[in-house]
């Protein structure tokens, strides 16, 4: 199920996130149904393009950022779709590994953990992080897995903008900014290089981005066909799935994730399955690469010991 969830996060956040210059003429359309087209003008395809340059530019800083940062994500699973009833609930401290991400329980359910498990929890994060400052052979191994991962996750963000068709759909206020709508559709022409990418075939999304940061602020995308992994006999995500994603400025030029819907059903091999997910993600603090981030769990940890009551 987590080999799945990562294909599906990292799909949808390819869709998301993922907008490169148009392989086509970009379309500049304000007759859609339904929208309220602000009275600015329509850009035109040279400022869209510079536009759509700085998306790719910033998503790739941003993905190196967030190996940086830890944050803390609260995590409701329903039953069927958000509106329907909790099935569980947890909250967790995440912090970069160097290979990748620890998860730190903080709650389960409505419940803190207890400070001695949460000690024996951190205590652990920082064994891992020695493991990034002396590594074995172990670690190697996971860290060739990470840079391979690091690259496809990279070349799923440049494919995204040769996979779709971007239509300018006008200029929308939600909260106190105006922001740029982007509709994408999938491009009849595109022909994906890999099983990962084919995704994008299925996908139709919609984009709000801060014109003046260069970044994408919120995306809902709708999975419109069934996804078909090796001809369906391994996976397949069934059409109708949902994923929505919404971003802040986390920090000077850094925009992470502060939102993570997923509303997707289908199947694994003879099983069925389904993703209804809110991640709600807060708290994001830079800690650095390994070489820091030990130290200030080294320090934290030595002042909850320092705090805790003697027996």
């Amino acid at each position: 199920m987590w080999a799945m969830k990562r294909t599906l996060a990292s799909c949808g956040m390819a869709v998301a996130l993922g907008v490169a210059l148009p392989s086509s003429p970009l379309a500049v359309q304000t007759n859609v149904p339904g929208l309220t087209i602000s009275p600015n003008p329509a850009p035109t395809a040279e400022q869209m393009a510079a536009l759509l340059s700085r998306l790719v530019a910033n998503q790739h800083h941003n993905d190196l950022a967030i190996e940086e940062f830890e944050r803390v994500e609260r995590v409701i699973s329903h039953k069927d779709g958000e509106n329907s009833e909790n099935v569980s609930e947890h909250t967790d401290r995440i912090l970069p590994s160097g290979t990748g991400i620890m998860r730190l329980p903080v709650k389960q359910g409505g419940s803190p953990v207890s400070p001695q498990a949460y000690r024996r929890e951190l205590q652990g994060a920082i064994s891992a992080l020695e493991l990034a400052l002396h590594p074995n052979d172990r670690y190697r191994q996971d860290l060739v897995k990470f840079e391979k991962r690091r690259r496809d996750r990279a070349e799923l963000v440049d494919a995204a903008g040769k996979a779709f068709r971007i239509t300018w759909a006008g200029r929308e206020t939600r909260g106190s900014r105006t922001l740029t709508k982007l509709l994408l559709t999938p491009d009849p022409a595109y022909k994906p290089l890999s099983s990962l990418t084919s995704i994008f075939e299925h996908v139709r999304a919609t984009l709000w981005v801060d014109e003046s940061a260069g970044q994408i602020v919120r995306t809902e995308a709708e999975i419109t066909s069934d996804v078909n992994f090796v001809g369906g006999i391994v996976a397949r995500i069934f059409h109708g799935g949902r994923f929505e994603l919404e971003k802040s400025e986390v920090a000077q030029g850094i925009w992470l994730p502060t939102l993570i819907v997923f509303d997707m059903d289908g199947r694994r091999f003879l099983f069925g399955f389904g993703v209804h997910e809110r991640t709600e993600i807060t708290d994001y603090r830079r800690v650095g690469p390994p070489t820091e981030a030990i130290e200030l769990l080294r320090a934290e940890l030595n002042n909850l010991v320092a705090s805790a009551p003697s027996r």
